[in-house]
């Protein structure tokens, strides 16, 4: 394995993680909770700095993204007036 197929591998799999720390936050904001910087690090399931440090960035923009939880009040909103 070159070091260019290692650093594709090694891309892919921390773009994973982000995915995972982003699907973690959107399962709190359905459950109606969010977490504090603490509480996120405690759920965060990596050992390594750079995993650690991509699932938390995944975390928190998982936190102030417009889709999710605090869009589905408003899930009927898309429909045209009634006249």
């Amino acid at each position: 394995m070159t070091n260019e197929a290692t650093l594709e591998i090694s891309t892919f799999a921390l773009s994973r993680v982000y995915g995972q720390g982003w699907n973690a936050a959107k399962k709190l904001l359905a459950a109606g909770r969010t977490a504090s910087a603490t509480q996120a690090a405690k759920l965060n399931p990596y050992h390594t700095v750079e995993e650690r440090a991509r699932w938390t960035r995944g975390f928190e923009e998982g936190l102030r993204s417009r889709t999710g939880a605090h869009n589905a009040a408003r899930a009927g909103s898309w429909r045209p007036r009634a006249e």
